[in-house]
């Protein structure tokens, strides 16, 4: 996560390492991992509530971050998504802290499932729920196994 935080490019830093500095790890095991984060102006839609795309790209990034955790064999460069899905239940505004309690269901050669919850850290109150699958690319990037 920390050199996800820290990457730039050519054009500058992007929306990826700016929001992994802005989050801190709370808790993390073997299959889990919690995140606190504080919604900025920047992920906020005209209403002051935390856009769609922004809680869908953070859960992407954590729930893949989340993976890290686990002594692991496959995904040593993260993957990527085969799909995202992301149920909006509650709204989260401008200066909220949101916990993101992400959990690895499985994890095999081929496909990682992982799921996320997001909650409003004042009252525990849900405000999301994902579940996320990833499509293993190690033999692509030069690592892992072919098989």
């Amino acid at each position: 996560m920390h050199q996800l935080a820290n990457r730039a490019d050519e054009d500058g830093v992007g929306f990826t390492p700016e929001t992994l500095g802005r989050t801190k790890i709370v808790d993390a095991d073997a299959d889990s991992a919690t995140f606190e984060y504080v919604v900025q102006k920047s992920d906020c839609n005209f209403s002051n509530n935390f856009h769609g795309g922004a809680i869908a790209t953070l859960v992407d990034n954590l729930t893949t971050a989340a993976l890290f955790t686990r002594e692991r064999k496959y995904f040593q460069y993260g993957g990527v998504s085969t799909d995202l899905h992301v149920t909006y239940i509650s709204a989260a505004t401008l200066g909220m802290t949101v916990l993101l309690e992400c959990k690895i269901v499985k994890v095999g050669s081929g496909l990682a499932n992982t799921t996320a919850i997001l909650k409003d850290k004042a009252t525990g109150r849900v405000l999301a729920t994902a579940s996320h699958t990833k499509f293993n690319t190690d033999s692509r990037m030069g690592g892992g196994s072919k098989l």
